[in-house]
């Protein structure tokens, strides 16, 4: 009898300790046909990865510590499913070059956070682009190092080919984040070593913030991320703020993202808007970049982008979509959506840009696992 009620209790208990923890794996495949066109530089046309959703493999787990304490960890790496290829870039990179962490929350006291992390003013620049920053109308379509002034004065014109980049994510970061539950104040400090090296190999020493307030059809937020490391003398500042509002029948977004580097300045405003229609929604958006440098030339090479959209969700895990998107630069400014013939800002270049249109269409299938 005794040994009975000793297997029953051991049992008991590897499902109790199981119950507490979980590992579990996701993420999403997303292929997009597009075409974008470069001005008299023609047009090209292919299948992309991600212009939707970022196509990605998700491994996270959860280790219930008991007294409302809890351990995790995530780790989140880029596909290219058009090849098969994993990472963001043809660079050499690390495999979960999306976000690997590990991390202490406490349901009263928030949570502490250590490894490669998004930065915190992507996160608010990215959650008010009805986009999401992504696809040929996503936001960031003007976060090109060639093309704009302060992103190129701090970290060189080919900073974009690199896999460190602090616009985005940030490695060696050490985060704070408020608990949930404080009547819809949400919030995050962040501080990253460089550990000796440059941001082109990942080294990125900065700090910053994101405060926010959410409740009922209100968000709105605020971040900052400074950095300094070997690439130059100054120190690079990064801000962003945004507000939206949901009427139900449409949910409109404004927001501004600052990119400041000595007296180079790229000022990117955003106003966005998602009706909802039927099983899916409409997206609208205007995003301007505006330019100051030490010429009055360079301060004229501005740009602003239009796109529209449209998602049909066949289920909760599966969407068919839409994107339409155009760019116009001023002076000699040279931005352009992704995918479309090489571009150069030199102007005995034979494939110069400046001043041109770029303009892009292109439709996919996302599907969530």
């Amino acid at each position: 009898m005794n040994k009975q009620l000793l297997a029953a209790g051991l049992s008991a208990a590897c499902v109790a300790a199981a119950a507490q923890s979980s590992v579990t794996v996701g993420g999403t495949i997303d292929l997009a046909a597009r075409q974008v066109r470069n001005g008299s530089l023609g047009s090209i046309k292919s299948e992309v990865s991600g212009a939707n959703s970022t196509s990605k493999l998700v491994l996270r787990g959860v280790e219930d510590l008991g007294g409302g304490v809890s351990a995790g960890f995530f780790l989140d790496a880029t596909i290219l499913a058009d090849t098969g290829a994993a990472g963001a870039t043809a660079q050499p990179g690390p495999f979960w070059d999306r976000r690997s962490t590990v991390s202490l929350a406490d349901v009263r006291l928030g949570e502490l956070r250590a490894g490669r992390d998004w930065v915190p003013t992507h996160l608010v620049w990215s959650g008010f682009d009805p986009f999401f920053t992504l696809g040929i109308a996503g936001a960031n379509t003007f976060r090109s190092f060639a093309a704009s002034r302060a992103l190129g004065q701090a970290f060189g014109t080919a900073g974009e080919a690199t896999t460190a980049n602090p616009t985005l994510r940030v490695s060696n970061a050490l985060e704070y984040f408020l608990p949930a539950g404080l009547a819809g104040v949400y919030g995050q400090l962040i501080v990253t070593a460089a550990e000796g090296g440059t941001t082109a190999t990942g080294g990125t020493r900065g700090q910053g913030f994101r405060l926010g307030w959410a409740r009922g059809p209100w968000n709105i937020a605020a971040a900052q991320f400074i950095t300094r490391n070997a690439s130059g003398n100054h120190a690079f500042t990064d801000q962003s703020y945004g507000a939206s509002y949901d009427f139900g029948v449409v949910k409109l977004d404004v927001a501004q993202r600052r990119w400041l580097f000595g007296v180079d300045r790229t000022v990117n405003t955003q106003v966005g808007a998602v009706i909802p229609v039927g099983a899916g929604a409409i997206k609208l958006t205007y995003v301007r970049a505006d330019q100051t440098g030490a010429t009055a030339a360079s301060s004229a090479n501005d740009a602003t982008l239009l796109g529209a959209g449209y998602q049909y969700n066949l289920s909760r895990r599966t969407a068919l979509y839409a994107h339409l998107s155009r760019v116009a630069n001023q002076g000699a400014a040279t931005f352009a959506i992704l995918g479309g013939p090489a571009v150069s800002a030199t102007p005995s270049a034979p494939n110069y840009f400046g001043g041109q249109k770029s303009t892009a269409y292109e439709f996919g299938l996302r599907h969530d696992f």
